[in-house]
């Protein structure tokens, strides 16, 4: 394999990681809505739901920021996920029926 198509190769490789990247924050503010969801006072009724690391945004900035690539995702922004979870979760809550 020689230089170009390595390049070649390291595009391809990026576009795909954006794309996974894409469908790992919809399947992560999905189950994080849930999550939240479930944790909330009318939902919960006493339940105890075990969820992730990061409770806050800043923590979950922190996490975030080492799925970042100097050209292919240089800048996740912690709201872009966070506020798709609440965005979801405020949904359910809403149409929770005991």
């Amino acid at each position: 394999m020689n230089r170009q198509q390595l390049q070649a190769e390291r595009q391809a490789a990026g576009a795909a990681y954006v794309e996974a990247l894409s469908a790992f924050r919809e399947a992560w503010a999905r189950l994080a809505a849930i999550d939240r969801t479930l944790a909330n006072a009318n939902v919960a009724q006493g339940e105890t739901i075990r969820s992730w690391h990061f409770a806050s945004r800043n923590r979950l900035e922190d996490g975030l920021r080492a799925l970042q690539h100097f050209e292919f995702a240089p800048r996740i922004i912690v709201n872009d996920w966070h506020d798709r979870a609440v965005a979801l979760s405020d949904d359910q809550i809403e149409r929770f029926k005991p």
